[in-house]
Order: structure tokens, then C-alpha cells, then sequence
């Protein structure tokens, strides 16, 4: 069975979609945007500009926003309004009309792509969605599995209450929790996400037996390896703490950070895999969404990396996921599959395909 270990579905991302307000939501999807790599545009003459018009990108927090009217624009873009022109940024493939992507358009790219079901990640870009997911896999339980999320800049707050909230989704049919480190950095929250203070939700949300999925990125502007090696150290000590509890690196390592200087392939130092060596985590495997504006199908500079990470953390603990629909920015459902199913075959033996492409991910929810 291929399934996919990283897709979305969401309601169009114009609307509040769980935040407090609609403004607030696209406050947060306005600072996102202006960090995120995809280019922007002048609709009135071509002309590409600086992110700089929609933050301050010294800042990382949501007080760097700039007031331009940022706004849904349509067809899979953002649009804003700076000096009396109008700008857009193609953050979604142009498809998606309404900045929405159902759980019947992506069941219908699962069955032309060849794919059995598929695992919805969730991410405050796209809101705080719980009862929306809860939704999709209670209508297509044969097809879909999904995630809960809370506002985990929220976690001292009340730690017992994002602890009941996770329950909630669990009681309404979710699978399991991801945590976004992300949204902590937006909200100017830089203590340890591991912290004493965080520990009594930690302890709560792991005694569900869920597996917890982990989007660990270095604080922005200018991440470095370092930042990035500092939050993976927090992680490793979370899992000598938790040791029988199903965890999941998503998306892989932070691939941008780790290019060689001829950009022709990538260099993972040894002290990444400290995490994998000490426990039983899992890792994603998400390289087209990273790189795909800097390689191109079928990334063959990616073999060697494939097989040091099936080297160092082995075949039955990396999963194949897709980042559908945004990855359609630079590959199709069907290419992303076949980087792995058919370019790789010479690679990996088919058992190792058919464990990285589906059966990792299933084990996790058995």
C-alpha cells in the first residue's frame, strides 16, 4: 500500500480558519509569506521586488508586519498593495482557485497518482483546523488520517488545557499531534519548548499513546546551522524523556541550511543523527517542497544523500511525504511519487521502497 506521510487539506485561507479573527489569521499568513523563498511579482509591469514590503525581516515576530492590505488573492497567491500597485506571491499551486484545498481534490490526485491513502498534516499557515480534519477522515476513513494542532506558543500558558484539546481531537477520530516550533518564534516565545514550565503538557499529551510529529525550524532571520543544531538538541533530550512514545521528524532535515557551496548536492554532518541514534524516532522525507526550485525532477543530485539517511537511520524509519498541494509548485503528485518508486529502484531494494513509500507510516498507527 503506497501512502503518503505528509499532505493538507484546508478551507480557503482568506478566513479566520480557527484564529480569533480573520485578520489575525492573515496577519500570521502575512509574515510567513514575507520569510518564505517563493518569489513575488508587480502585477501591473513583472517587476520582482524585496519581501521587505510586507515585513521587517530582522524581526521574526508578528509585530514586523507592514500594513499593505495583505489579503487572499486567488488562483493559489497572496496579493498586497505597496505604492499604489498591487503585488502577488504564488505560495499554492494556481488551481486552487480559492486558496482551498478539499479533501475530494486530493482523494482524486491520490487515485491518479496510484496512491491508497494519505496523512493530513496541519499548520497554523493554513489555521487551526481540528474539527475541519476531524471532518475529512471521518468521511474518508478508508483514505485519510490526520493531525491535531493547538496555538503552541499557548503551551505554559495553560498547559493542561492545549493537553485537553489535543484530547478532543483524538476523541473526534484524529491520529495524532504536530507540534509547529514555528509558531513559537512568531509570538516572541524563545523559552525552551522543553522547559519545566512545558513539561506538565508534555507529560499529558504523551500518556494518550498518539504518535507526535515534530516541525522543528531554526528561528528566522538568518537561520544558521547552529540555531538549528540548538532545537535538535532540545528534541533529542525530549525523547531520552520519552522514550516509548512514537515521534516523527517532519520534512527531514532543514535541506536548504545543509546545500554544498557548488549547491550540486548536500552535506549532513555526523551530529545530526545524534537524535536517530538514541532513540526510535522517525524522519520524513519531504525534498521536492525544499528544493525543487533549486533541482529539478527527478533530483537524482539526491542518491547519496538517500543513502546516508537509509545508512544512518535505516529503511524502517524514514517516510516518504508529499507536502500536496503546495508542492505542486515545482513537481506533480505522480513525479513526487516516482523520485522515489521509480528513480530510485536501481538504489533501493523494493522493500525499501515499499517501507519509505507506505508501510513506516502505517506502523505508527497500528
Amino acid at each position: 500500500m503506497i501512502i503518503d506521510g505528509h499532505a493538507y487539506c484546508f478551507p480557503p485561507l482568506g478566513q479566520a480558519n480557527g484564529f480569533p479573527s480573520e485578520q489575525e489569521h492573515l496577519c500570521y499568513l502575512q509574515r510567513e509569506m514575507a520569510d518564505h523563498h517563493q518569489p513575488f511579482w508587480c502585477l501591473e509591469d513583472g517587476g520582482h521586488r524585496d519581501s521587505r514590503q510586507l515585513a521587517n525581516l530582522d524581526d521574526p515576530t508578528l509585530d514586523a508586519i507592514k500594513s499593505v492590505g495583505f489579503r487572499s488573492g486567488g488562483y493559489g497567491r497572496f496579493t498586497w498593495t505597496f505604492e499604489g500597485k498591487t503585488y502577488a506571491k504564488q505560495y499554492l499551486p494556481p488551481y486552487l482557485t480559492d486558496l482551498s484545498h478539499s479533501p475530494e481534490m486530493l482523494i482524486a490526485q491520490m487515485d491518479y497518482a496510484g496512491i491508497q491513502r494519505a496523512l493530513l498534516h496541519v499548520h497554523p499557515i493554513f489555521g487551526f483546523l481540528n474539527d475541519f480534519v476531524a471532518d475529512c477522515v471521518t468521511r474518508f476513513p478508508d483514505r485519510l488520517l490526520g493531525l491535531a494542532s493547538i496555538p503552541d506558543w499557548q503551551i505554559e500558558k495553560d498547559p493542561m488545557d492545549a493537553a485537553s484539546e489535543i484530547e478532543r481531537a483524538y476523541a473526534n477520530g484524529l491520529h495524532g499531534y504536530q507540534f509547529i516550533l514555528s509558531s513559537r518564534f512568531r509570538k516572541r516565545v524563545t523559552a525552551s519548548w522543553d522547559s519545566l514550565a512545558c513539561r506538565p503538557f508534555w507529560d499529558a499529551v504523551t500518556k494518550f499513546g498518539k504518535p507526535i510529529f515534530f516541525t522543528i525550524e531554526p528561528p528566522c532571520p538568518g537561520p544558521t546551522f547552529d540555531d538549528y543544531l540548538g532545537q535538535l538538541q532540545i528534541w533529542q533530550g525530549w525523547l531520552a524523556r520519552y522514550p516509548d512514545v512514537p515521534a516523527v521528524l517532519t520534512h527531514g532535515f532543514p535541506w536548504r541550511l545543509l546545500l554544498t557551496k557548488d549547491r550540486r548536492g548536500l552535506h549532513l554532518p555526523d551530529v545530526l543523527f545524534e537524535p536517530f541514534r538514541h532513540s526510535s524516532a522517525k524522519m520524513e522525507l519531504l525534498f521536492p517542497i525544499a528544493l525543487g526550485n533549486i533541482w529539478d525532477y527527478p533530483y537524482t543530485e539526491l542518491r547519496p544523500t538517500l543513502l546516508q539517511l537509509v545508512e544512518q537511520i535505516g529503511q524502517d524509519r524514514l517516510i516518504w511525504g508529499s507536502d500536496m498541494p503546495n508542492v505542486e509548485r515545482f513537481s506533480n503528485y505522480r513525479q513526487n511519487l516516482a523520485t522515489f518508486r521509480v528513480h530510485y529502484k536501481d538504489l533501493l531494494s523494493d522493500d525499501a521502497i515499499d517501507a519509505i513509500t507506505g508501510r513506516n507510516v502505517m506502523e505508527l498507527f497500528e
